[in-house]
């Protein structure tokens, strides 16, 4: 009977450490020699999840709080981020090594927990605190910043293995980066207003997408499908530009990674469709999918009966359904309304008409 009460490996914990050091950190220390992987220069690594499993009995806050207070009295030296904000964590029980265990001896153990960002990735509550208490940058904040940190690096493919340690450099540098622009906060700070047809971004909004080195044509076709739809939402915000740098920063991340690399010209040819990427580019636009194919047959055929090369056909569409759906905004001299919708346009306004103007094909 006592044998099926012990199923697992015991904990050995000594009574005199347990006396000396506390005896929660006395079991972790245990439980950190017993599960630890040796590598080179005295460091060794545990997994997040093997370590969970040698101790069920404490939450992640309460792993976190031992592991600390490890540090603070120099028994246990780490080099990884805080837990569980790393897959893999490092540490030494000697006097911390001067060279960091990702140099050799756990590139490969390191490199196998390295997975791509999942489409909903959310930071967990210790990586929200973290960003609160520590950086001292609200929560509301950092999760504004979720959806672009996501898309960002699924477009680039990346691949790490902590997002909470990658969210939390990226959330640090947006902060930093809008405190070096204030103006963006300071010019639509306390009041809330619909936006209007002659809504324009701040020189300040602007500044921050051209040192991230957004193009300044790509940042204007985006303005007319902003407005378009906050107009239909009928919304009022106290934060236009702040939801602008997200909208064009999204799209740009995307055309960077998928559409944006010229390659050698080349003529149009019959039967062209642009690419998967260019509908998504602008469903995230929420310019609709049906407007935008009924515009692949009058583009194609204009640049066919053109014989001209290019060297990227997706990116002139993309510019040229952005082109279109802004002339929805606008109106055609004044008579198409900015609450018409999508299929509004392509109901009312004839193949015939739009491929007669040709006002889109200047300078593409």
């Amino acid at each position: 009977m006592a044998h099926s009460l012990i199923p697992e490996r015991m904990l050995v914990v000594s009574p005199s450490l347990a006396a000396t050091i506390g005896l929660e950190e006395a079991v972790m220390l245990q439980a950190l020699n017993d599960g630890g992987q040796s590598g080179q220069d005295a460091w060794k690594s545990i997994a997040k999840q093997a370590l969970r499993d040698w101790l069920p009995f404490w939450s992640d806050l309460e792993i976190k709080r031992i592991l600390k207070s490890l540090a603070d009295k120099g028994i246990v030296f780490f080099n990884s981020p805080p837990f569980p904000q790393t897959e893999q964590l490092f540490f030494s029980f000697e006097a911390k090594p001067v060279r960091s265990p990702t140099h050799q001896a756990f590139k490969k153990s390191e490199a196998q927990y390295k997975n791509p960002i999942a489409a909903n990735w959310q930071p967990d509550h210790e990586t929200l605190r973290y960003i609160e208490e520590t950086l001292g940058i609200p929560k509301p904040y950092a999760r504004q910043q979720i959806q672009d940190f996501v898309f960002h690096y699924q477009a680039q493919g990346t691949l790490a293995a902590s997002w909470a340690s990658m969210f939390i450099r990226w959330v640090k540098k947006s902060k930093e980066d809008d405190q070096n622009n204030p103006a963006i906060f300071q010019q639509d700070a306390g009041r809330k207003f619909v936006l209007t047809m002659d809504w324009q971004p701040e020189a300040a909004t602007l500044d921050i997408l051209h040192r991230a080195g957004v193009d300044p044509s790509f940042i204007q076709d985006c303005v007319s499908e902003f407005i378009l739809f906050w107009m239909e939402k009928g919304e009022a915000h106290d934060t236009w530009n702040t939801k602008f740098v997200a909208w064009v920063r999204r799209q740009w991340a995307r055309f960077s990674a998928s559409i944006a690399n010229p390659t050698d010209p080349v003529a149009m040819v019959d039967g062209w469709q642009p690419n998967e990427d260019v509908f998504e580019i602008l469903a995230m636009a929420n310019i609709d999918r049906a407007f935008v194919q009924s515009l692949v047959a009058e583009f194609a055929l204009y640049w066919r009966d053109s014989n001209q090369l290019h060297t990227s056909w997706n990116s002139k569409f993309l510019q040229y359904a952005k082109q279109q759906w802004s002339k929805r905004l606008n109106g055609q001299n004044g008579i198409v309304s900015a609450a018409t919708s999508q299929r509004d346009y392509a109901a009312t306004t004839s193949i015939e008409q739009r491929v007669k103007d040709l006002s889109w094909a200047d300078g593409l």
